[in-house]
């Protein structure tokens, strides 16, 4: 009898013990990699973008042509003359393919998405990419960004909820007269990744069709890796 309580106490700490470590795993915020901007005015046309952060910004290229601190985080502004092919050019010439930028923005660990194998990984984002309205040409550059990010994992949860990441930073567009230009078409994309395993069970995402391309269109993709933590 005093062995069998023993061998059941023995049993409730190790219970104990492992119930208190995966309660002290969190997944711990990244930074908000990449988000790259492209613009497809109808024609050549001057245009001043700027992004409205709830946080700061790390890396920016091009380097803005203004950046001040704001009461919700930082807000950043850049002037090109757009093209309809989506090159940018700034006032000394310099031509760009897209406006980049990274910094730490919060965001919440999604739920829904998809458990993806290593060597899936690309057939995957090709799919996935096409479905969000991505082009062959801004795939490319998300999928050689991001592809070996996934395959260091053997298994990885992504998730395209770009929900919390659109509230936390957005864009308003002026000409040279300083006058509003609104897109008629916005497409962003933002992924959330993180290491899974083979037995990870996640609720699936259903992804929503994107607008039709028309008139000036706006396309920005951009991603986060969260990182385990211990509390």
């Amino acid at each position: 009898m005093k062995k069998a309580l023993i061998i059941v106490s023995c049993l409730l700490v190790a219970v104990l013990a492992f119930l208190v470590a995966y309660d002290m795993v969190t997944w711990r915020d990244g930074l908000s990699e990449k988000p790259v901007l492209y613009l497809y005015p109808q024609e050549e046309r001057l245009l001043t973008v700027t992004l409205d952060l709830e946080g700061s910004l790390d890396t920016v290229y091009p380097a803005p042509d203004d950046q001040r601190a704001t009461d919700r985080g930082t807000q950043a502004s850049w002037t090109v003359t757009a093209s309809p092919d989506g090159t940018l050019t700034d006032a000394s010439g310099r031509t760009y393919p897209s406006l980049f930028w990274d910094g730490p923005v919060r965001q919440e660990s999604p739920q829904q998405g998809f458990v993806v194998a290593r060597e899936d990984a690309v057939p995957f984002l090709e799919e996935k990419l096409a479905l969000l309205g991505l082009n062959d040409r801004e795939s490319a550059d998300f999928i050689t960004y991001w592809a070996p990010r996934i395959r260091a994992y053997e298994y990885t949860f992504i998730s395209f909820d770009a929900s919390a990441y659109t509230q936390r930073a957005s864009y308003s567009f002026t000409d040279e007269a300083g006058a509003t230009v609104t897109p008629d078409t916005f497409i962003r994309v933002f992924m959330t990744i993180r290491e899974a395993d083979a037995n990870t069970v996640v609720q699936p995402q259903t992804l929503a069709p994107p607008p039709t391309r028309s008139g000036f269109t706006v396309v920005e993709w951009g991603g986060t890796e969260q990182q385990k933590s211990h509390r």
